[in-house]
């Protein structure tokens, strides 16, 4: 399996600041070679960046965004050599810049599907949000709920269909958002529902029914704290190792996967930090040898 890996060292849009420092901590630690040793043909990493000629005195999320569309650029070039890309990111706002190129690299009207692996639902709006954290709005960006400013800046050339996007592992959920996602058709599978493996396989099959290509995004504290000890937003009662790679291959076996995110990594404080790092490189190499395949080239815009 050959996959491409695309880094986007930012916490929201400021360059190795706390999550930031994640995806370069993962390639000090060794993770290529690591998956190279477990059959992966792991290559990269090409990093996203954000130029300061580039950055706007305006909004936050317009900084995102124009981020977003460099992390699009290196998807899109990335699927066009009709390999995986494996994106390294900081924090969950990356999601937007990585479906855009998928957009550009199979067309707007392609039928994305995500899978979204995460201990909160990441689906509210300014309207809808108690803090105003912009990581706990992708999903609502994404499926055009919210944030023209920061679609646009990313090029997102079209939202995702709610009845294309699967939540699974999920702990906690605002209020608020939580009667939003009630009137979409986002599936949401809660973290002790998806140890039963059959109402995830359903809400999978589902997926599959409507989707032609996955994006399989993964915020690591889905896993337990006592695993990630680091995390920036710890949730008990999470998936083991063990439990996350489980759902994480079963959704690669689709052999509909092109892209595959890892967020939310904050590899300071100490030993912490280090156990943190051990995780995630042990859960990405025990789920991404199951990555045999990505959707056929043909579905590639223009080939």
């Amino acid at each position: 399996m050959r996959v491409r890996v695309v880094t986007v060292p930012y916490r929201y849009d400021e360059p190795d600041e706390g999550l930031g420092k994640g995806p370069t901590a993962l390639l000090e630690a060794g993770l290529l070679d690591r998956l190279r040793e477990r059959g992966v043909d792991a290559s990269g990493a090409s990093s996203a960046a954000l130029a300061e000629e580039d950055r706007v005195a305006g909004p936050v999320a317009a900084n995102i965004g124009r981020l977003g569309a460099t992390t699009a650029t290196l998807v899109a070039a990335a699927r066009a050599e009709a390999a995986g890309v494996l994106v390294l990111a900081g924090d969950d706002t990356a999601s937007v810049g990585i479906v855009s190129g998928l957009q550009q690299a199979h067309g707007a009207g392609a039928r994305i599907g995500i899978v979204w692996l995460d201990a909160h639902g990441d689906f509210n709006t300014p309207e809808t949000s108690y803090s105003g954290i912009l990581a706990g709005m992708p999903l609502a960006i994404l499926a055009g709920l919210a944030g023209p400013v920061w679609r646009t800046s990313a090029g997102l050339a079209a939202p995702v269909p709610t009845d294309r996007i699967l939540i699974a592992g999920v702990r906690e959920l605002d209020e608020r958002e939580e009667t939003l996602l009630r009137s979409t058709n986002v599936q949401v599978v809660a973290a002790s529902a998806v140890a039963e493996e059959r109402p995830f396989a359903q809400a999978l099959h589902t997926l599959l029914l409507r989707s032609d290509i996955l994006f399989l995004h993964v915020d690591l504290d889905v896993l337990d704290p006592s695993l990630v000890p680091s995390a920036s937003t710890p949730s008990p009662d999470g998936w083991s190792v063990e439990e996350a790679a489980a759902v994480m291959r079963t959704v690669l076996d689709t052999g509909k996967v092109v892209v595959v995110g890892i967020a939310g990594l904050n590899p300071g404080a100490g030993q912490r930090g280090e156990r943190s790092i051990e995780t995630t490189i042990a859960l990405i190499e025990a789920a991404l040898p199951a990555w045999q395949g990505t959707a056929p080239d043909a579905a590639l815009s223009g080939a």
